[in-house]
């Protein structure tokens, strides 16, 4: 079965992310029961189908606020220094009939999450039409890559050379917490995972992007945010 172009593509990409870059994981949990309320919420007012917000939709926009706070994510290594990027452009990894294809959705941190969303169609569309372009590949500096969608728990993606990170967003399960009265209750958890390259980064960095990440999300859910 002879690969295209993107196969090869990729094949090469994760052959020298494997082979060069020193990779560990770290992973927290979101409460994605307030995610969905969230998300219901902030697609209550809107009309445009277009601009309806995703899980994932939702996911990048507070990626790009925690990268912010956390430049060093936001970089790739070069011999004797770290190149830190002045934008957030998130790829984002789609699955297609004929391959796997991560567009890109540039200066992130400067769109709402309906801005992403949109984007997030628009990108999804030319990818099943096979009219994405080279530019649509182009300036990644950060990798979001969520099979959550597919039922999977859990999972550690590889780095996509030659950026510092990438987040793995896996599905909600069923689990239980304490309320406010100390009574347990049940609530469902999605796993977050980010794998980083241990020459950029180490794991204390990459534990207080997800506490941000977290954190951020608790404050944006309660204020019903969506936009900046």
């Amino acid at each position: 079965m002879p690969l295209n172009m993107t196969q090869k593509t990729m094949a090469k990409r994760m052959l020298q992310s494997a082979r060069d870059i020193p990779q560990f994981s770290v992973s927290r949990d979101l409460n994605a029961t307030q995610l969905n309320a969230w998300r219901t919420r902030i697609n209550a007012g809107l009309e445009d189908d277009k601009r309806r917000v995703s899980v994932t939709a939702l996911i990048i926009w507070l990626a790009a606020r925690a990268l912010r706070k956390h430049p060093r994510l936001n970089s790739r290594f070069d011999e004797d220094a770290v190149i830190q990027y002045q934008n957030v452009n998130v790829a984002v990894a789609m699955e297609m009939p004929y391959g796997l294809v991560v567009p890109v959705i540039r200066a992130v941190e400067t769109l709402s999450a309906q801005d992403i969303a949109q984007s997030l169609k628009a990108l999804a569309d030319r990818a099943a039409a096979r009219r994405l372009s080279v530019s649509d590949f182009a300036d990644a500096t950060f990798t979001i890559s969520n099979l959550g969608m597919l039922g999977v728990t859990n999972f550690k993606p590889m780095v996509n050379s030659p950026q510092a990170a990438i987040m793995g967003v896996s599905a909600p399960r069923l689990s239980v917490t304490f309320d406010e009265q100390e009574r347990l209750v049940p609530v469902k958890l999605m796993e977050i995972t980010i794998t980083a390259d241990h020459r950029v980064l180490d794991g204390a960095e990459v534990a207080r992007f997800l506490q941000t990440f977290i954190e951020g999300f608790q404050v944006s859910s309660i204020n019903q945010s969506g936009n900046q």
